[in-house]
């Protein structure tokens, strides 16, 4: 979400001062603006367990529990929100602050489905990579004997 103002897990926000600095963690990964609708889905479903939460909480709950990594646009939040209800994976209220959004019964299975492909997608992806890492060592070492 873009707002006048500066987010403290942003990489581009300004250094704090004094001691506190110091004793902050180092990220190791900027942020990662999530535009692919099946992950948007996925991260809106599960942020939505906590209970009825309308866009902008959403996005903050997406953006603590990822420790800021991950950055989801208002507008494709909105649209995959009226798209969630339309498919009956969100229940839609309203209330003098908005809309509020809470996961359905169906909404809840189609969460537990999707994580469990994620888990395993997330699993594989795992074993592929360290086996180019295995590789790229091999080739590294090969390339000091020649």
């Amino acid at each position: 979400m873009e707002d006048d103002v500066p987010d403290p897990t942003s990489r581009h926000a300004p250094p704090a001062a004094g001691p506190a600095r110091a004793s902050a963690p180092r990220r190791r990964f900027g942020v990662v603006k999530v535009r692919d609708r099946r992950h948007v889905d996925l991260l809106l479903l599960a942020a939505a367990t906590k209970g009825p939460a309308n866009g902008h909480e959403l996005i903050d709950l997406v953006r603590e529990r990822s420790d800021g990594l991950f950055v989801l646009p208002l507008g494709v939040v909105i649209h995959e929100l009226h798209r969630l209800a339309k498919n009956r994976l969100m229940q839609v209220t309203g209330n003098r602050r908005g809309r509020c959004y809470s996961l359905t019964a169906l909404g809840e299975r189609v969460l537990a489905t999707r994580r469990r492909e994620w888990e395993a997608f997330s699993h594989g992806s795992h074993r592929v990579l360290a086996a180019a890492d295995g590789l790229d060592r091999c080739r590294d070492t090969g390339r000091g004997t020649a």
